[in-house]
This record gives C-alpha cells, structure tokens and sequence, in this order.
C-alpha cells in the first residue's frame, strides 16, 4: 500500500502567479469594481487572510498585475545575432509579439479602465513595457553602424518610427476593437521596414 506524504506546498511565485491568473480573469469577467478579495481567495482555494499576506488590498494585487505583464523572457533581448541589423529585428519581433498578444491588450484596457482610481497604475504600466521596450530598441540602434543608416536622425527618433509603422497602429486598433491578425504578417513588416531604414551591412 502506498503511503501518503505531506502535500506539495507551492513555492510563494507560484502561488503569486495562481492568484495573478484567477484575479486577471475575474477581472476581466466582471470588472475590476465587482470583484472582492474574498472572491479572488475563494477561487484560488486559500483563505482571505492567506490571500492579504500576499498583497495589502485588491488596487496593490492588480498593480501587481499589470507590472506582472512585463517580466520579458529572458531570450526577449539577448543578442542572438553578429549582425547588429538583425539583431535588431529579432527585438523589434519580441516586442510585437508581447504587445500585440491577447493578455497584454486586456491588462491595457483593464489599466486604462482603472487608472483614475488606481495612483500609478498607467505609470507602471508606461515604465516596464513602453519605456522599455522603446530603451531595448535604442539601444539595438545605438550598435549599427551610422553609415547602414538610410536616415540621418537620432536613435530614439528611429525607434519611434519603427514601433510606429510596425506596431503601433494595430496596438491601437486592437485596444479599441477585437481584430483576427497574424504574428507571421506583422513579422514581415517588421523585415520590410527595417531593410527600408538601414543598408544591409552585407
């Protein structure tokens, strides 16, 4: 007969990232306001106590939250090529693919929602997703050779218009309206784009 040991006790990120996932789906079910810790608690199976060790009140868990939405894989800005060109687009690829995605949009539309209530929350969410990503993109600029430059501007201009004809139009569309689009078409884009603006170093 086989004995039966201690449950497995779940490590406090895991039980952090459980918590993220029912708060962010009720959150998203029933709005931000029709949501209670209790309820959180109750869904995740622990009790409303435990749940307060973990974060103070229901604004801290969704800030939280949202800062959650911007821990970036470790691959996202690794150079994973010699070719600072292609580099380049690899970061722009990985920051497309994390905007552009259906979790990331919701917790956008739940920030913007919530913001006036919630001192901060934009703010977090502008410093660990725009203002990195945008850095993460200047900084893959900064290595290629100004002579592979099509335009004679700054970095963070050339950033700012390679987010702007890749990203930025559907990023906004999509916090508007629900549209069906493919990574794999945006992924083109990006390639056109930025064969547009730089000289291959070929």
């Amino acid at each position: 007969m086989t004995k039966l040991g201690r449950p497995v006790v779940m490590s406090a990120e895991n039980r952090r990232k459980e918590i993220f996932f029912i708060a962010e789906k009720l959150f998203g079910e029933k709005g931000f306001e029709h949501v209670t810790m209790a309820e959180i608690a109750t869904e995740v199976g622990m009790s409303k106590k435990t749940l307060y060790v973990h974060f103070s009140d229901k604004r801290e868990l969704l800030k939280s939250l949202v800062a959650s939405s911007y821990i970036w894989a470790d691959h996202a800005f690794t150079e994973v090529d010699s070719d600072a060109i292609e580099s380049l687009k690899y970061r722009l690829k990985m920051v497309a693919e994390h905007v552009l995605s259906e979790r990331h949009i919701k917790l956008c539309r739940l920030a913007i929602a919530e913001r006036v209530g919630i001192e901060g929350l934009t703010d977090t969410f502008y410093e660990m997703g725009i203002s990195t990503s945008r850095n993460h993109l200047i900084e893959a600029i900064q290595k290629i050779d100004s002579k592979y430059c099509v335009l004679s501007l700054e970095p963070h201009i050339l950033a700012d218009m390679l987010f702007g004809a890749t990203i930025g139009k559907l990023f906004i569309d999509l916090l508007l309206v629900d549209l069906d689009f493919e990574i794999t078409v945006i992924n083109d884009q990006i390639e056109h784009v930025v064969q547009a603006m730089f000289k291959s170093n070929c």
